[in-house]
């Protein structure tokens, strides 16, 4: 395995860039589907900016929003593992910017450079981590903890994390499908999240203030 000697704070496209490995940048706009699931499957691609939700469906019809995806995460990685079609579908929430590798280069930077490989193991495992987040999220916790933990995702932050961060321009019934509620309890819950602090109007931008998920939690115990 080659060891890379460019820095490894580069973006994964400067290192790209370093390997003069072949890539093409996609951009896709809100609400376009960059993937549907069962399409072929031959490359490997990489968010550099924006926000990506992947829902899966059943033969029934039935769908569910299998996770969200920001900078940093690449998508339809499985291909690497002999997968020829997509398990989910992938639609952009926001104006999103993408590098595609074909499966065979991605296969063999992975094999050829350290610094690439480890960038795509860290993804793996982050991923695996945030997918069984969500999961028990989705499955133990109260709506409203649901839309607090999907905000925050959206935001690209945690509770643990200060400051303030801005929510990409996402619409009310796109966040009420993915926390698995309605439009009108996502209205209230945001209501009382202006209240309480943890949502803040700054402009045209709803902004997320993850410190004041005190006082909203105090509140909501005291009720």
């Amino acid at each position: 395995m080659r060891t890379s000697t460019s820095n490894p704070t580069l973006s994964l496209r400067g290192l790209l860039e370093t390997t003069s490995a072949s890539f093409t940048v996609v951009r896709h706009w809100p609400g376009e589907v960059i993937f549907y699931q069962g399409d072929d499957a031959d490359t490997v691609m990489h968010i550099e900016e924006g926000r990506v939700r992947l829902s899966v469906s059943g033969a029934s019809g039935k769908g569910a929003i299998f996770g969200l995806m920001g900078p940093g995460s690449f998508l339809g990685e499985d291909v690497l593992g002999g997968r020829s079609r997509r398990r989910q579908t992938a639609t952009a929430l926001i104006e999103t910017e993408l590098l595609v590798l074909k499966k065979t280069e991605m296969t063999r930077l992975i094999r050829a450079d350290e610094a690439i490989s480890e960038r795509f193991i860290t993804h793996t495992l982050a991923r695996k981590a945030s997918l069984e987040t969500d999961l028990t999220v989705q499955l133990l916790c109260s709506g409203e903890d649901r839309l607090i933990h999907t905000l925050l995702t959206l935001a690209g932050c945690d509770s643990r994390c200060n400051g303030r961060y801005a929510l990409p321009k996402v619409s009310q019934e796109v966040i009420a499908e993915m926390v698995g509620t309605t439009r009108s309890r996502v209205n209230f819950f945001m209501g009382k999240f202006k209240k309480h602090g943890f949502l803040e109007k700054q402009g045209d931008l709803l902004q997320v203030i993850p410190s004041n998920l005190a006082f909203l939690r105090a509140d909501s115990r005291a009720l």
